[in-house]
């Protein structure tokens, strides 16, 4: 016998969400909620709605579109693959005569060590170790970087130029090593007045540092600053650092595959392998005649997308969703992965009235309505790859972005949704279980705040606090 429920307490949890979504409009703000019963009759089903079928920017609730899409359309099981080659003549005293190719087919977890690693997947000690294992001992060529498997258009559509060298605007290119970004670390000197002391991660001749911070006595304001100059490696650190503070700092790199050769150069010579005086590192593309020296493998997709969503990693959401476009649509761009996601959402019964601009959220010009998000969420709910989209979500009071939220409540632990943030604008999507035993979907979508955001993620966790009492 199918559970009753008592419908008279659903005005009363009316009168609370109309509550605070009239304080926040009141602020300027605007914000869209739809929140649906997943075991009430169809005709009893939906708990709240207001503003559902209103467009807002999503941030990275676009993240659960990419995500979903990728699922469905390349399965759980697929791995990214990472090519290395050669050309020329490799004689069996392992001298090679010739170039050494490394291509990237997109992979977005290639890496060097920590703290770059965060899951299994392949390192650039992998590929050296391969290419020892052909037994090459010298190289008399280049070290060539082909990432012609996605086009050249290195940001998303929308993307503000001023923040270009921060970790979360990393460029997109099919072969990228440590999300395209390298680890600044920074102390003071010994006194007030001496240089800031800077160091890198991982130590590559492929960035230069350039140090005019000093150091400053403790309690004066910490004004450092870190940044790349536009279009260059040149990393500038700048400002002032109190004594006894310390930390690093993210920066994205330019042209990600050449810092891939240039590490994998540099790899190469710390295992002991001979490069002539002339070996440089340059783009091109494998020819046909090349001979493989091997293929490696990513961790499946299920495991990627956990990082993805769970820690809403712009990087990993722009490389599969070029991915997508260059597997299913023969064109490595985010145009074509954006057609993917579209078809993706029609037949999951999805309107068109909807904007794509990226894969991550990052463009303020990604427009969608809650009801167009919840209607995808509870579509997947009959899919095979349900339980990998699920898995993927931050768990409120436990992990990812939403670890530090609503950690005494009873709700800890049963909301699984992600999470949205940029300028102005915060997001929260996704399936929770109340006290009750009642499971929900719900999307919740602001925008133009003119504060901290935290005022809207605060809200956020009001509307889920009243679902869970009524």
């Amino acid at each position: 016998m199918a559970k009753s429920y008592d419908e008279s307490t659903i005005p009363s949890l009316q009168d609370q969400l109309d509550g605070i979504i009239s304080r926040v409009e009141q602020t300027g703000a605007s914000i869209g909620v739809l929140i649906k019963s997943l075991d009430r009759p169809a005709d009893q089903a939906i708990l709240y709605s207001h503003d559902a079928d209103k467009l807002f920017t999503p941030a990275s609730n676009t993240k659960i579109l990419t995500v979903l899409t990728a699922l469905l359309r390349l399965g759980g099981e697929f791995r990214y693959q990472t090519e290395v080659a050669c050309t020329g003549d490799l004689r069996e005293n392992g001298v090679l005569k010739g170039d050494l190719y490394i291509k990237g087919y997109g992979d977005p977890s290639l890496h060097t060590s920590e703290p770059f690693q965060v899951h299994a997947g392949v390192s650039l000690s992998d590929i050296v170790a391969s290419i020892r294992q052909k037994n090459i001992r010298e190289i008399n060529g280049n070290i060539m970087v082909d990432a012609s498997y996605f086009d050249d258009q290195r940001l998303g559509d929308g993307w503000a130029w001023d923040y270009e060298s921060e970790y979360y605007s990393a460029q997109t290119s099919a072969l990228s090593v440590n999300r395209g970004v390298v680890q600044v670390h920074y102390r003071p000197g010994e006194a007030p007045g001496d240089r800031v002391e800077v160091s890198l991660t991982p130590k590559t001749s492929y960035v230069q540092l350039r140090v005019e911070a000093k150091t400053v006595p403790a309690g004066e304001p910490n004004t450092l600053q870190i940044s790349r100059q536009r279009g260059t490696n040149e990393i500038c650190v700048s400002g002032n650092l109190p004594v006894a503070e310390e930390g690093s700092h993210f920066v994205t790199v330019d042209e990600p595959a050449l810092l891939v050769g240039t590490l994998l150069k540099e790899l190469l010579e710390e295992a002991g392998v001979v490069l002539s005086a002339a070996c440089q590192v340059q783009q091109g593309i494998v020819p046909d005649q090349s001979d493989q020296i091997a293929l490696c493998e990513s961790a499946p997709l299920k495991e990627i997308v956990k990082h993805l969503n769970k820690t809403s990693d712009n990087h990993y959401a722009e490389m599969l969703l070029k991915t997508m476009g260059a597997i299913l649509k023969g064109e490595g761009s985010a145009q074509a992965g954006i057609q993917v996601v579209r078809e993706t959402l029609q037949e999951l019964g999805v309107d068109s009235r909807y904007e794509l601009r990226d894969g991550s959220g990052l463009s303020p010009y990604n427009l969608i309505s809650p009801r167009q998000v919840l209607t995808v969420l509870e579509a997947m709910m009959d899919t095979s790859e349900y339980e990998n989209l699920l898995h993927s979500f931050p768990i409120i009071g436990v992990d990812g972005t939403l670890e530090s939220r609503l950690k005494d409540h009873p709700l800890c632990g049963q909301v699984k949704a992600k999470t949205g943030s940029l300028v102005s604008v915060s997001s929260l999507s996704g399936y929770a279980t109340l006290p009750s035993g009642e499971r929900v979907v719900f999307s919740i979508l602001g925008n133009r705040y003119p504060g901290d955001t935290d005022y809207l993620k605060e809200q956020e966790d009001r509307i889920l606090q009243a679902l869970a009492a009524f």
